[in-house]
């Protein structure tokens, strides 16, 4: 046989150095730059890095300096290991998939036939772009704003679905996370936050959102229309 038959491929972890010169104006002040550059680029502490509207988190495998005989100025290199290799964006993507489109504008004046304040979403199905390079986790938050029952998300396009087995109150609200070495499920309950992980069905799957357009439906089995669904996520690249 000819050839070989290509199944998949995987990215290792992403290894970024830095280099520049320790610029002072005495020996004391560079000294005292040094000590500040040590404590920043410390192997014991987690980074991020931001560039160019992007970021990607790190970890510090080497730091030192380096002198030059000739000019006898210190240069520093610094070696960082990104356990992710992908760049996100800085700020997370918010899509609303179930909520209530308020209509209140002032001025105001309400007519005899009186007026809507707001109203609901009008399709179960809504459309999420991921403009990254690649398919990235999300964070999944089911409100509740009454009694409902077995909340769920359907990936339409891989019928994947994320459903979470219990009864919803008024004010109640469970989290799912599907990020790469995250994966996890929470009940907030104000300030407390209580592992949920118990809740999900045995067919759910932590789906990712593919690069481009994704088509999402969310449901209940009880009160759907008492259900506020969004969805947080950082598209993601495979450079800048």
């Amino acid at each position: 046989q000819d050839g070989a038959f290509y199944i998949s491929s995987t990215l290792d972890m992403r290894n970024i150095i830095l280099e520049g010169t320790v610029v002072a104006d005495t020996p004391d002040d560079a000294y005292a730059r040094r000590q500040l550059f040590l404590k920043i680029f410390s192997p014991k502490l987690n980074g991020m890095l931001q560039y160019r509207e992007r970021q990607i988190a790190c970890v510090v495998e080497e730091a030192g300096f380096t002198v030059s005989t000739r000019q006898r100025i210190p240069n520093f290199f610094v070696s960082l290991l990104c356990p992710s290799p992908f760049f996100e964006t800085l700020d997370e993507v918010r899509e609303e998939l179930a909520s209530w489109i308020p209509l209140l504008e002032f001025e105001l004046e309400i007519p005899e036939s009186g007026m809507e304040f707001g109203m609901r979403q009008p399709s179960q199905i809504i459309t999420v772009e991921n403009i990254g390079d690649v398919s990235c986790g999300c964070e999944i938050v089911f409100q509740a704003l009454g009694t409902v029952t077995n909340p769920e998300l359907l990936n339409i396009d891989t019928g994947e679905y994320i459903r979470l087995l219990t009864t919803m109150n008024a004010g109640d609200e469970l989290r799912v996370y599907t990020h790469f070495a995250g994966k996890r499920v929470v009940s907030i309950n104000g300030s407390s936050v209580t592992n949920a992980f118990s809740l999900l069905d045995t067919g759910s799957t932590f789906f990712q959102l593919a690069a481009g357009v994704n088509t999402l439906r969310y449901d209940a089995s009880v009160n759907m229309e008492l259900l506020e669904v969004s969805i947080y996520f950082r598209p993601q690249f495979l450079g800048v």
